[in-house]
């Protein structure tokens, strides 16, 4: 299966309708604009907003993920990457655990495990195996539980690659490496990259400290 037609049933996709998860407002077309290229270090985020036709590739509305990652990139690494070609280019890549929004009492909610299990393996899966990158890094919790559901599917190693934390902080930070098909890749945990979160310039150390591993 190629990258086109992965992105064909992501924007056709209704499972999450056909086993009753009526929270997830699918589908959802804000597919990646442009195809991965030689990317050598993924960012898997959460999922696209609730109430915005945009997202992170988007570049015709304002964006914090992209605004926030960006300037994260620039700031700490000195990378001249203000437009979404720039990130490409640079070897940089981002996709979304899940691909629709969900939604609670009209309003933007986190997605269900159930919910993450059923698109991280129908689509994240597909796209990272397509990817192959050589770094990746998971930015939230939903990106995290993402993973986890998908490490059985994959060869991972590291120190306590089964005991990563009970909460976000204390996985957070954690180096692993993960067989993906034929290619080995490093993982770190880190934080979903908003200038609102205390943390947010340790996500900086978390790609320093993985850039390192892999020698970028």
């Amino acid at each position: 299966m190629n990258w086109n037609e992965i992105q064909d049933g992501i924007k056709e996709c209704k499972k999450c309708k056909e086993e009753g998860f009526y929270a997830v407002r699918c589908p959802d077309d804000r597919i990646p604009t442009s195809e991965p290229r030689n990317a050598k270090f993924l960012f898997i985020s959460e999922a696209p907003p609730l109430n915005s036709r945009y997202y992170f590739y988007h570049e015709n509305t304002n964006d914090r993920l992209r605004n926030g990652l960006f300037e994260l990139l620039r700031s700490d690494f000195d990378y001249e990457i203000s437009t979404i070609k720039d990130f490409i280019t640079a070897g940089f890549y981002l996709l979304p655990t899940v691909k629709c929004p969900s939604a609670r009492n009209g309003r933007n909610a986190a997605p269900s495990g159930k919910v993450i299990k059923l698109c991280a393996e129908q689509y994240l899966k597909r796209e990272i195996e397509y990817i192959k990158p050589q770094n990746i890094c998971l930015l939230g919790r939903t990106a995290l539980l993402g993973f986890l559901t998908l490490r059985n599917r994959w060869d991972v190693q590291g120190q306590d690659s089964m005991d990563m934390g009970r909460t976000l902080s204390e996985a957070a930070g954690k180096v692993l490496e993960v067989k993906i098909l034929d290619k080995n890749a490093k993982v770190i945990i880190s934080y979903w990259p908003t200038k609102r979160h205390r943390k947010f310039h340790q996500i900086s150390e978390h790609i320093r400290m993985l850039m390192e591993e892999t020698g970028l």
